[in-house]
């Protein structure tokens, strides 16, 4: 399970990083000045809207998961046309047609990582690095009192998972499905996106150095976080593991490069 949801990471990242020019032709920036680090706290913002929206909105799954469909078809529509092109279109009808008619585990999570890999690429293009990572300290912040305290962040998890929204992604297991959420994998990736895109470092093959060490922090974050579930079991929030992994990975790629 560990290294499934380490591939799903990385990989979530990868596609992120080869669809950031298509975003970019597109002009899919969402804030006009990405220096400004008030933009963490209207991301922050849009989250707590977003949840709220889910929260309500599951009383009514048809609602929702029109929005859900929506933002999916998107999604796979962006990240794979710099790839297949037009097919993309196709591609994209396909994947909602299948997770409306069918949801299998393996197009909710084909699903969930377009869904990933497209906000990654979106929101790591419009921050800079010093905003995402105030943005990640946040968020990490956040995570622990919506898991430990107010647990709302499980209950929005139960309600998508009824439903199955490609929000959450699935590994089934002989003792029950194990899950990771898709923001675990966005959250620390924006920070990768954002180095590679807004770094002047010379890039060792397709990757800058402050973005690949933030890769790397952030999938070991993911690797201490997966162990101590496995060892504790129960829900743990992912976030502080990831984002400040992923934060130490590119101040050590800034340091060493």
């Amino acid at each position: 399970m560990r290294y499934l949801f380490g591939l799903i990471y990385i990989f979530s990242a990868i596609l992120a990083l080869a669809a950031m020019p298509k975003y970019e032709e597109a002009g899919m920036v969402v804030f006009e000045n990405p220096s400004d680090v008030s933009n963490s706290l209207l991301y922050f913002g849009l989250i707590i809207a977003f949840t709220a929206f889910i929260l309500i909105a599951v009383r009514y799954s048809k609602v929702l998961k029109a929005v859900i469909y929506f933002l999916i078809f998107l999604s796979v529509f962006y990240v794979l046309s710099p790839f297949v092109g037009v097919m993309s279109i196709v591609i994209a009808i396909l994947v909602v047609v299948l997770l409306a008619k069918k949801p299998h585990w393996l197009v909710i999570n084909f699903s969930a990582l377009m869904l990933a890999a497209g906000i990654t690429a979106i929101f790591g293009i419009s921050l800079e690095p010093l905003p995402v990572i105030i943005l990640l300290t946040i968020l990490a912040i956040y995570d622990i009192i919506s898991v430990y305290r107010t647990k709302h962040m499980i209950s929005l998890a139960e309600s998508v998972t009824a439903i199955n929204a490609p929000m959450l992604f699935v590994i089934p297991r002989k003792d029950g499905n194990a899950y990771m959420g898709v923001g675990d994998v966005v959250m620390p990736n924006i920070l990768v996106v954002s180095a590679q895109y807004f770094s002047n470092s010379p890039a060792i093959g397709f990757i800058k150095p402050p973005a690949l060490f933030a890769l790397i922090g952030g999938f070991l974050g993911l690797m201490v976080l997966l162990y101590i579930v496995e060892k504790r079991g129960g829900a743990h929030p992912g976030l502080p593991f990831v984002n400040f992994g992923a934060i130490a990975g590119y101040f050590l790629g800034l340091i060493l490069f």
